[in-house]
């Protein structure tokens, strides 16, 4: 009975010593922290989370306006529009901090806002800003019609500005005229900015030190020459949207080299342009991540398709010295496709791959192609992605005959030996076992043909279904050509959907069972 009654709700009652020990204030902790320590932890807020932090005590008055890190945003604020302007405002007025490390401000810009941008960018340089991030979001249209961009002219203050490290702008016009200053500048990404080849260049000019170039939703040129001798990376992703249909007169090369650079990133949407690599031997690392999309309806027959294979055949003949290599679904379907026409992937020294795709029957080709032109192989990881329905490179095997070959194909390269393959990683495991069976099928051809394997690791991001789990669970039975090899799962407990054991459940009437 006392276990009864302790179970009931001793725990929920008890004297009113206990309670009252219970409910004693304890002294607040942050009282404690001395004034640095606190301005440090403000400056990982926004300004608007940091000036609410006043309520807790007197205190902060002094120490939220003295953070040296300010990042402002209209979603996290609430305040849109003239009511966002004016809250920057205000804030800026009352920080007393001599000097800021970063200013950030994203917001919904208007061509009226231009002025108070301007008056931003003026305080952040009298503070000696190093990082100065402008994220002016444009906006949308619901019909989705292309709506014109809102640019926003940097003011001409910056461009003489020597002390800034960062610069990331969206939506930010560059003057084509006068000179760029940027001497400590080591980071530079624009999106949403028109730049023809003599404006890059002139940008480049004047950033001696720069060591990463990222552009993005980038469009008004087709040659992109980095002569610069300091800059390693470059990331060109997502080719801007043209306002207009894009015939195949319109196309025209992406022609990217660098004879300097050490790790270079193509990804996204190419429109109206086909991407050829030169001049880019120091590469180590490289992300092929592109998408060819479709100029018209119908533009995904044959003739179009197979041109943009030699394409992407011809980007990888490029990348052959390239250590660790990232490829795309997009790019896969290419490779699978020219192993159809018996044309194997170009030979290359990569110890590193990953593969960013969602494993279907047809990508075997082209992964397993991918996995015999790489003898030196050491890691290969596949992030369990799926590729845009719009990508131009599809598939074009539907008949008996060609089913006959895929697996005729594929019993023939699967005997390719993986001599140095060690390390195996699956990331973002959560589908179906019926979805996840071409990948099951790929986990089984490595555990048989990998004889220096060592590790296959799953990582699961989401609940699986039993069904998955079971599949999973069939790899610890397979015969390996490694005797050291293991599979294991990360984290160790695969979490079975809760929704889909409900799902399966017989409910039988029982009022006992109901009532319990």
């Amino acid at each position: 009975m006392e276990g009864d009654k302790s179970i009931s709700g001793e725990s929920y009652g008890g004297d009113s010593t206990s309670r009252a020990k219970q409910l004693k204030p304890t002294r607040d902790r942050l009282s404690d922290l001395p004034d640095l320590a606190l301005t440090h932890i403000l400056s990982h807020l926004f300004v608007e989370e940091a000036a609410r932090t006043t309520v807790l005590s007197k205190r902060f008055n002094s120490i939220w306006n003295s953070v040296s890190v300010l990042n402002f945003s209209d979603e996290n604020s609430g305040k849109v529009g003239k009511f966002f302007i004016s809250f920057v405002d205000i804030a800026l007025q009352l920080h007393r901090r001599r000097e800021i490390e970063r200013f950030s401000v994203k917001f919904g810009y208007d061509f009226m806002f231009s002025s108070s941008v301007d008056d931003w960018v003026e305080f952040a340089v009298k503070k000696q800003v190093k990082f100065l991030c402008l994220d002016l979001i444009q906006r949308r249209s619901s019909n989705r019609l292309q709506i014109p961009i809102i640019e926003y002219k940097l003011p001409e203050i910056l461009y003489n500005y020597k002390n800034l490290v960062e610069l990331v702008t969206n939506a930010c016009k560059i003057s084509t005229e006068g000179l760029i200053n940027w001497g400590s500048l080591k980071l530079l990404s624009v999106s949403k900015t028109k730049m023809n080849e003599e404006l890059i260049s002139r940008v480049l000019s004047g950033c001696p030190v720069l060591e990463t170039l990222e552009l993005r939703e980038w469009s008004g040129f087709d040659k992109l020459k980095i002569e610069s001798s300091s800059l390693r990376v470059l990331r060109i992703v997502e080719e801007q949207r043209p306002n207009y249909v894009v015939q195949p007169e319109d196309n025209c090369f992406l022609e990217v080299s660098g004879p300097n650079l050490v790790s270079l990133e193509v990804s996204g949407s190419l429109y109206r342009t086909k991407l050829r690599l030169s001049d880019v031997g120091c590469l180590s690392n490289a992300m092929m991540n592109f998408e060819i999309m479709p100029q018209r309806r119908g533009s995904t027959n044959s003739r179009f398709a197979v041109r943009d294979q030699d394409i992407v055949r011809e980007v990888l003949e490029s990348l052959c010295l390239v250590k660790a290599l990232t490829i795309g679904g997009c790019c896969i379907k290419a490779v699978s496709t020219c192993e159809a026409y018996n044309l194997s992937s170009p030979w290359s020294e990569r110890q590193s791959l990953t593969l960013c795709i969602h494993i279907r029957k047809w990508d075997h080709l082209g992964i397993v192609s991918l996995l015999h032109s790489s003898p030196c192989l050491e890691t290969l990881a596949v992030r369990l992605s799926y590729c845009s329905d719009t990508c131009a490179l599809e598939h074009s095997f539907s008949n008996n005959r060609d089913e006959e070959y895929y697996w005729k194909s594929w019993s023939t390269i699967s005997k390719c030996p993986l001599q140095h393959l060690k390390t195996v990683k699956v990331i973002g495991f959560h589908e179906s076992c019926t979805s996840m069976k071409p990948l099951f099928q790929f986990l089984e051809f490595l555990l048989r043909n990998s004889s220096a394997l060592l590790e296959i690791a799953i990582q699961a991001s989401r609940y699986v279904t039993q069904g998955t789990v079971d599949e999973a669970l069939k790899l610890l039975d397979v015969p390996t050509a490694s005797p050291d090899v293991v599979v294991h799962y990360e984290p160790s407990h695969l979490w079975v959907d809760p929704l889909y054991v409900y799902q399966k459940l017989t409910l039988v009437s029982c009022p006992e069972e109901v009532a319990c």
